[in-house]
Order: structure tokens, then sequence, then C-alpha cells
């Protein structure tokens, strides 16, 4: 799925009031089938043939030849036209245009590290941490049947490291004990975070796959700000807190895509929430009688004559026999779940998402959580800048605990064809955990991204 994102300041909701206040019933439409799939949150890997299927014809592997921006960028301005990783990335992006004609095999390779300093933390804690993921995924595309769909296989290797002197978690250093504030870190150094199957029929209206899974890739997406490389960094933005266990991990699982109607989908998933606790890649925990199922209806539309005005409205229902204490435990703890997102394109490049997000207490480390915010692409013309605003409430489960309030925003600049370098700040008032002080902490993050 492709990062879409949304817009700042009076001019853009001036547009969006007007276009909404001049918008007739007969001229708002659901959206089409295509506009369903691709806002449905299902990725079909676009832009490429299936290996099984007509004969391919002959090409040649041009290592050599200058691959300035990552295949499927589009037009970019970057701030320095000299790039001095190109002597690595042009034979790595040949090589990837070879695999796509020849092998259907669609990738994506980065390398991100994030930098971030606090001006405050609980008593004895340090305020700086640096984090580094190298990531390689690839989609391979294996057949097209007419009258069917398509059939692919996903696979996805992270290397985490964290590269301070202590190996400082920020969040829980300032006493962020449910917002995660750099959800771009992970604790686990090398895994396979992605390794499914799905299978498309009835013309991908009906779309089914198993294997490991990240659950919130398959229901309740916020296509504004579900990339934690590119757009936002705290997890209240990235996935969200007052969900169960396990939902914002790699688990072994499976999922499903209905769409009745164009306009109208629903998803589901099922899956073992205690697999990310596995070390056998979370398979071994798929019988271990735990689950977390859930189901999201959704509805995808586009806002009076303009077709780019696309917006997509739902509702995640979950419920989940592991509770907080389960991991220790291993004793079954039931709740419920649930999620109203609504995102909405204000322009091309612009749009908006409200969300909000409760859970029994006993199954999430938040029982509750509400969003709010904006990006946008091509950032003052600038195609390939970003630039967001996200504001947030969250309601800890745990008795005692401060309800925190986040603000972050950033400014995601093209350095050159291969490196983006981003600002980005986050307000953190009265951070969750009750040792830590109140009132605001700020915390300034540097973040870079290689893209080969």
């Amino acid at each position: 799925m492709s990062c879409v994102s949304v817009s700042l300041g009076d001019d853009a909701t001036d547009r969006f009031l007007k276009a909404l206040s001049s918008t007739s019933m007969s001229e708002t439409r659901l959206g089409t089938l295509s506009e369903t799939q691709d806002f449905g949150t299902f990725w079909l890997v676009p832009n490429v043939d299936p290996f099984f299927g007509p004969h391919k014809p002959f090409i040649r592997l041009a290592i050599d030849a200058p691959q300035p921006i990552p295949i499927d960028e589009g037009r970019i301005d970057p701030l320095f036209s000299t790039d001095p990783f190109s002597p690595i990335t042009s034979p790595l992006r040949n090589m990837e245009l070879w695999m796509r004609e020849i092998l259907s095999v669609k990738t994506d390779l980065y390398n991100c590290t994030v930098a971030q300093q606090a001006s405050s933390s609980i008593a004895g804690q340090v305020r700086g941490a640096v984090s580094n993921r190298f990531s390689y995924r690839i989609d391979w595309k294996a057949w097209e049947i007419e009258g069917v769909g398509i059939g692919s296989i996903t696979a996805q290797f992270r290397a985490n490291n964290n590269w301070s002197a202590q190996n400082v978690n920020i969040g829980s250093a300032i006493g962020s004990s449910v917002v995660v504030v750099n959800s771009e870190d992970n604790s686990m150094p090398t895994f396979l975070s992605r390794l499914y199957a799905q299978q498309g029929f009835c013309d991908d209206r009906i779309l089914v796959g198993a294997g490991k899974i990240l659950p919130n890739d398959t229901t309740g997406v916020n296509f504004f700000a579900d990339d934690e490389t590119s757009q936002f960094l705290a997890s209240c933005f990235d996935g969200g807190d007052a969900m169960p266990l396990g939902w914002n991990s790699y688990l072994p699982g499976a999922f499903a895509q209905f769409i009745p109607v164009d306009g109208f989908y629903v998803n589901t998933l099922l899956t073992s929430p205690l697999g990310a606790l596995n070390s056998g890649g979370g398979f071994g925990t798929a019988g271990d009688g735990f689950y977390l199922i859930g189901a999201e209806a959704g509805i995808v539309t586009t806002l009076g004559s303009n077709k780019d005005l696309v917006g997509r409205y739902s509702v995640l229902v979950c419920n989940t026999n592991a509770g907080n204490n389960t991991p220790a435990t291993n004793e079954k703890e039931y709740g419920n779940a649930m999620t109203l997102i609504a995102q909405q394109f204000l322009d091309r490049d612009m749009g908006v998402w409200i969300s909000y997000q409760f859970s029994d207490a006993n199954v999430s480390p938040a029982s509750q959580e509400f969003t709010f915010g904006s990006s946008l692409e091509n950032a003052f013309g600038r195609h390939g800048d970003g630039a967001g605003l996200g504001l947030a409430w969250t309601d800890s489960s745990t008795a005692g605990d401060r309800q925190q309030k986040t603000i972050e925003t950033y400014y995601r600049l093209r350095l050159t064809g291969s490196l983006e370098l981003t600002a980005d700040l986050q307000l953190i008032d009265d951070p969750s955990n009750p040792q830590a002080k109140g009132g605001a902490t700020w915390v300034f993050g540097l973040r870079s991204k290689i893209k080969f």
C-alpha cells in the first residue's frame, strides 16, 4: 500500500468545507472496485506481471545504468542533485527492475535510523537514544487467473539495533509507559517480520491469506499514519495503543477480505496473540488456545464530483482471551475492543483523520485513545517532501496512571534521490507513568532513511 497523506492549514480546511457545502448527494458516490481494493488496506502487488502468465521478453540486466531515484517513486525534487549513494543504489535498483520483469518480484529495501533527545526524564534515566532498522521485503506475484484473482507470497526480513550505550528506551525514560514514542524501534534484534501467502477469488472481491502477519496491516489501518519510517513515530498515531495484546506485533494468523459491492468491504482476521513472544517465529503458539479475532466493516466514498477526494469510514470490533497478565500467568482473560476511524482526502496530496479506540482495561495497555491528525505530501510544492501534525489523548489501563496527551509534528525533506531526512518533534503532556514529572516533556527527533 502506498503511503498517502493529508493537509495542514486553513487553506486546506477552507477548500474542504467549500467542497462539502457545494456537494450534492448525486455527486457523491461509493468507490469503484479498484478504489475499494486500494483503500481497503490489502496489498495486490501492483505494477507487476504474474510469473505464471504470458511469455516474458528477455530483459538484459544493465547493472551499471544510472537509476537516480527509487523504482516507482515518481517525480521528486531532491535538495541536492548529486547522490553519494548512487554507486550502491543504482546496481540494486537495476537488479530490482530485472527481478520484477523476469521473476515477477517486487522489492522494498531501506535502512532507517532515528535519534531522539528528551528535555527531561525520570530521575536516573538517560534522555537520549538512537535506534536503527534495516528492512528487506519481497512480494512475489505468482499468478493471476482471469475471473478468479491474484496469488502472491510476501516475505520481509528486519534487523533492529538499539545503538544507545545503555540500550535506552526513550519512552520508558520519560515516563510514557503506554505510548511508544519511537515505534520504529524494536527489542527483537533480527527477525522474519512477515511471511504469508494470499489468494484472490471472484476477481479479487474475496481475498484470503495466512502466515506471519501484522494485524494492523489488515484491519483498522490509518493510511495517513501507518509508516513510522516516513510519517509519525509515536505509537498513538502508528497503530494505536487501546487495542488488545499483540495488535501491533507480528503474529501467526489468517485474514480475509470481502467486497460484496463496490465501495463496501469487510476485513477479518484471526491470530495467536502470544506469537510475538515466541523465539521460533511465533508459529509454535498457533495451537496454544489463545486467540485475537476481529472484523472491520467500512465504506469507501468519493466526495462530490472530484474523484480524487476519496474517504474511508470504518468500524472494527475485536475479541480476545489473552489479557495484560497472560504472558506471565498463562491464564485466559477475555475482553473486547473497538476502533472507529474516519479518513478523508481534502485534495490530491492532503487529507485528515479522526480515530477513537476503546478496550476492556484487562486486555490492552490503554482503555481509551483519541487521535486527530493531518499530513501533507509534496509539501509546499516540493515533490517528495512531506509534513504532518497529530494530536492524541491516551487513558492508561493501569490504575494510578495519568491521562497522557501527545502532540507530534514532522517535516520530511528529500535530500537526494536516495536519502530522506525528517525532523520530528513530540510534546508529551503529563506522561502516563506517575513517577515522571507532570507537565510538558519535549522529545526532539531526527530520522534518516536511505531507500535503495
